[in-house]
């Protein structure tokens, strides 16, 4: 528990907690889209569909780097967010980046098994008389 109360009406005094749950929630939220975009026979494919595409790699790589990295810090400063280490910033795109590429290589592989039992179908069919 912390010792000093914090009242709902007090100021706002930004610290390492805000940056990082903004930027993790910014991460999932663009791993979600990306991941569970399907694409063809629902959809067009992602590189087909360009506005999708390039708004992901902006607010995926481009934005997300650029807020990590401090480049601008008149706009990390519009956010209140305070400036990460540099050991907290390499370990949080890390993270990000392997956690993008387990969570597509999961969906790819259970994309192709769904679609391997689906053609296949259960060898367990009984022939009607």
């Amino acid at each position: 528990m912390p010792e000093e109360c914090i009242e709902p009406g007090a100021t706002f005094h930004p610290n390492l907690l805000y940056p990082m749950s903004y930027m993790v929630r910014m991460m999932l939220q663009v791993a979600i889209f990306a991941v569970n975009y399907m694409g063809h026979l629902f959809n067009q494919s992602i590189r087909e569909n360009k506005t999708f595409l390039y708004a992901m790699i902006i607010s995926g790589a481009e934005f997300f780097t650029v807020i990590a990295s401090d480049l601008f810090r008149n706009l990390n400063d519009s956010l209140e967010l305070v400036p990460l280490p540099e050991c907290m910033r390499n370990k949080l795109l890390r993270g990000a980046l392997l956690m993008f590429v387990i969570c597509y290589s999961w969906e790819r592989l259970f994309r192709w098994v769904s679609q391997v039992k689906f053609i296949h179908g259960s060898t367990n069919k009984k022939v009607s008389p």
